[in-house]
């Protein structure tokens, strides 16, 4: 039962330049066909309509000898001149910058920008038993500059509840082109600021997104530098704002799909064991799917393998798309759902830059806690709940900081 499911992650010393060329090549491509094809359309269009061409043209058939009007020559100047513009944004380090900021400046305000910590609610302290408080780190290991860490989250708003059942820290090493994507359960058993040691999943709701942060440097060393939150529902549309994804089940995964509401649409509860073209409907029943394993973990492991496998397509997706088709995904994703975040303007502008630049297959996983490092446990509070609890957090610290940071 392997965690980590990685890609070559080993230095590579070619110019970024020569890779985002490499990178861009096929995109560069079908932007380019659209632009002639659009053009092209453009020309005839003009031709037709322009009373100075067609009054040339039945003067030509006439006199047999004279050459193109005036308004064809400036109206192939004016075309000659887009496709070179065209050529530039696409095909040039420069060009794409352009793009990927003028993307990034209008979409940034139709994020929900969270400036301050939020004011939580602090429930009833809950009386603990039975569980060995978690061991607390002496220090916190520094970050090197080229890792940003994202917190992304995923949460189920369900009568009232705020408990955030997804958190993946999406790690993004702008000096190996990789992201690097650890899945925390939510079911780990962690000392939390403040309060009695409880579920990671319960901290949101407590005291928020600063006091997430806290936990997480607190018992794994690992520093966030911001995060997205987005509500289960909300993820559904992203998924068909894509156009679907490719998901491979098992044969169980697939009847159990179909005879559960996991799929809420009864429509869409036909999906076959194999790889096949999922909506966003059936992505997240996928994703929540607990009571049946995957071909390699089971209960909430393989609902966190299969979330990571979905980011993964998610991720394969958006690369298929050139920039000009990314920034209109992009743009209707972001009128259309309200997605959180703590991220600022130049930071979201910095992290799309670095994001030309991944490498093809540049997806790695981790889940915490790690096989073999960890018991099922169980604590006294308002209810008996069932946690996991690691064996060694020193290992766990230590599995964590060499996935994302690396060994040296």
């Amino acid at each position: 039962m392997a965690n980590n499911n990685s890609s070559d992650s080993g230095n590579d010393n070619e110019p970024r330049k020569d890779k985002l060329e490499e990178t861009y090549d096929f995109k560069t491509d079908d932007f380019l066909n659209d632009v002639k094809s659009s053009l092209s359309t453009q020309v005839n269009e003009a031709l037709n309509s322009d009373p100075e061409n067609s009054a040339e043209s039945d003067k030509q058939e006439k006199v047999g000898k004279k050459g193109p009007g005036k308004g064809f020559k400036t109206l192939t100047i004016a075309i000659l001149a887009l496709a070179f513009v065209a050529v530039l944004l696409v095909s040039t380090d420069f060009g794409k910058s352009l793009i990927i900021r003028m993307i990034s400046a209008y979409s940034y305000h139709k994020l929900d920008y969270d400036e301050t910590p939020e004011e939580t609610t602090e429930p009833e302290e809950e009386v603990v038993e039975q569980v060995t408080p978690t061991a607390a780190p002496q220090e916190t290991t520094p970050k090197p500059d080229h890792i940003s860490n994202i917190l992304l989250i995923g949460m189920e708003t369900f009568e009232g509840a705020l408990n955030t059942d997804t958190m993946i820290i999406a790690s993004l090493d702008s000096k190996n082109n990789v992201i690097k994507l650890t899945s925390l359960m939510r079911d780990l058993y962690v000392k939390i600021p403040g309060h009695s040691n409880g579920k990671l999943n319960s901290v949101y709701a407590r005291e928020g997104i600063q006091g997430l942060y806290d936990t997480i440097k607190l018992n794994f060393e690992v520093e966030m530098d911001g995060y997205v939150l987005v509500d289960f529902k909300d993820f559904e549309r992203v998924i068909d704002y894509l156009g679907g994804v490719e998901i491979t089940l098992t044969r169980r995964e697939a009847n159990y799909l179909n005879s559960t509401n996991y799929i809420s649409n009864p429509a869409y509860r036909n999906v076959v064991a194999g790889t096949q073209h999922m909506n966003g409907n059936q992505v997240l029943g996928y994703c929540r799917i607990r009571k049946v394993p995957t071909a390699t973990e089971s209960n909430d492991f393989g609902r966190t393998q299969r979330q990571r496998i979905v980011l993964e397509k998610i991720f394969e997706k958006m690369r298929s798309k050139n920039i000009i088709q990314l920034g209109l995904i992009m743009n209707k994703i972001l009128n259309n759902i309200d997605i959180k975040t703590d991220i600022s303007k130049e930071e979201y502008n910095n992290y799309l830059q670095q994001a030309v630049y991944l490498k093809e297959n540049a997806i790695q996983t981790l889940r915490i806690p790690t096989d073999d490092n960890y018991t099922d446990e169980s604590y006294s509070g308002a209810n008996v709940k069932d946690v996991l609890v690691p064996k060694s957090w020193d290992r766990t610290r230590k599995d964590i900081h060499e996935f994302i940071y690396g060994t040296e």
